[in-house]
């Protein structure tokens, strides 16, 4: 009986003890879930805090090679300790004075100061004569002058009064004729809202625009969407037919859009490509059903765009002939927002350490100002086998992160599109990342800081029209004003797409 009981107590301490450890097991794991739920919210936290109050730069220096302070003589290594990866010659070379400012391309205008009379005489009593100036030149500035211009036509008849001999002289044709304003000032307009970043209540309040408010302004500038459109078919074109672009997208407010609501937000697309010499900028609005838009927008490309790996694009890749090169500062950005918030050099540094040997590769093609065939052979030596070791390393330790950690998501982005972020390598007109139209959507980002929301579709299209020109202009190195007021001036005139061909930014002849 008694060994009944025994056998009875110890099955029970047995299952009890089951249970425990069941109990415990489920803890850990509670635990565990616990934990990097912790991490991810430190480190979103982290990230808010250094978006809002802390440095945007993305330049990484290496701990373990910092740069050394060029003013502290003991930290500098001794020659025989340099290392050089290649032996590097200068050649020897003067220093040049720096050039002047070019300053033909102002008006100019010249102010003679005489001399005192009493000194034009001289002590024998012979009148002085000028032998030379001493010239200084200031830069000047008038503030803009807004008048009426008042268009009279003649109206000339017989002095016999024959009838049927009254003629009046032809108007002069305007790009949009049932509005009181020349080419001028809607050049002004629409150049002050998206270059200058002056919203159109400011033109209206500080009179910037004479007597004009901003509803007619904004009307004005829908308006031109009509006769401008045909250069910016023009310019798409142009993006189409050749075999290297890229696309970016930002946010943009419309208020009235239908069936959605004010604060629903919609997108700003910026493609840039071209041929060589003939390059564009466009911007294009949407609100809905991206992934068919992007495709339709590039139907009939064929070749690279670079991007990021958004699903925005995913209809568009699906098409064999378009290659997707995605952006490697993207992949840089998930490595770069981990590393401050380890507690000691990690996985994280490492990763830099390698995209900063790649961007040093880039660096140099960029100061030598290398031909595409030069850069496709420098990368080939230099950078492909640096791109071989460093997926080697993503290889061997990627599986030894936690997947939903920040690192973990850094190392399964760059993994899943390694491909697309590998494909610089193969042809020398390609970047290694999207920053140049980063850059062109940057404008467009800080013109919308002040103008903030675009009231209507066609509002926002209209932005989007203008600012593919103004881009495009500063592009080819002309004023946005200057063009605006010569294309404006010339499209009533235009007759044929040759005409409007002579209108492109690397075609025109300003005045």
């Amino acid at each position: 009986m008694m060994m009944l009981e025994n056998n009875r107590l110890v099955e029970n301490l047995i299952m009890a003890n089951q249970a425990l450890t069941i109990q415990v097991d489920n803890l850990k794991k509670q635990t565990e879930e616990y934990r990097q739920a912790y991490d991810r919210l430190q480190h979103q936290l982290k990230d808010l805090l250094r978006n809002r109050f802390g440095s945007t730069s993305e330049r990484f220096i290496d701990p373990e090679n910092p740069q050394v302070d060029l003013f502290n003589a003991k930290d500098l290594p001794l020659p025989e300790a340099c290392e050089e990866d290649e032996a590097t010659t200068v050649p020897a070379h003067k220093r040049r004075k720096k050039s002047k400012r070019d300053t033909s391309k102002y008006p100019r205008t010249i102010e003679i100061i005489p001399v005192d009379e009493v000194d034009r005489v001289c002590a024998c009593g012979c009148e002085k004569s000028v032998i030379k100036y001493e010239t200084k030149e200031l830069y000047d500035y008038q503030p803009a002058v807004f008048s009426i211009i008042e268009q009279r036509r003649e109206v000339v008849a017989c002095k016999k009064g024959c009838q049927g001999e009254i003629k009046t002289a032809p108007a002069p044709l305007h790009i949009l004729p049932k509005i009181k304003a020349t080419e001028s000032l809607l050049a002004h307009i629409i150049v002050s809202k998206l270059h200058d970043r002056q919203p159109l209540y400011h033109l209206e309040k500080y009179g910037r625009a004479v007597d004009v408010t901003r509803e007619t302004m904004a009307r004005w500038m829908i308006a031109l969407v009509k006769p401008l459109q045909p250069l910016f078919n023009l310019m798409k074109d142009n993006l189409i037919e050749h075999d290297v672009a890229s696309v970016d997208a930002t946010t943009l407010q419309v208020l009235r859009e239908p069936g959605r609501k004010p604060t629903t937000k919609s997108y700003v697309y910026c493609f840039r490509g071209g041929k060589p010499g003939q390059a564009v900028i466009l911007y294009a609005y949407n609100n809905s059903n991206h992934k068919q838009f992007v495709d339709d927008w590039f139907e009939g490309f064929t070749g690279f765009i670079h991007m990021d790996a958004d699903p925005f694009f995913a209809l568009l890749l699906l098409d064999p002939e378009v290659f997707a090169i995605y952006c490697n500062a993207h992949s840089r950005r998930y490595f770069e927002k981990v590393k401050d918030q380890a507690k000691k050099q990690g996985l994280a540094h490492e990763a830099l350490r390698f995209y900063k040997k790649l961007y040093r590769i880039e660096r140099q093609a960029k100061d030598e100002k290398m031909a595409p065939v030069e850069r496709y052979e420098l990368r080939q030596r230099k950078s492909k086998p640096i791109m071989l070791e460093f997926k080697k390393w993503l290889d061997e330790y990627g599986g030894l992160v936690l997947p939903e950690s920040p690192l973990g998501k850094a190392f399964a982005y760059i993994l899943e599109n390694w491909e697309g972020l590998s494909l610089f390598l193969d042809d020398g007109r390609l970047e290694i990342d999207n920053s140049l139209t980063e850059q062109e959507i940057k404008p467009f980002v800080i013109a919308r800081k002040n103008f903030m929301f675009a009231t209507s579709m066609e509002g926002a299209n209209a932005l989007c029209l203008h600012m593919s020109l103004i881009r495009t202009a500063l592009l080819h190195g002309l004023d946005p004003y200057q063009y605006y007021v010569a294309i404006m001036k010339k499209i009533p005139y235009c007759k044929t797409p040759e005409d409007f061909e002579a209108l492109l930014p690397w075609n025109i002849l300003l005045d």
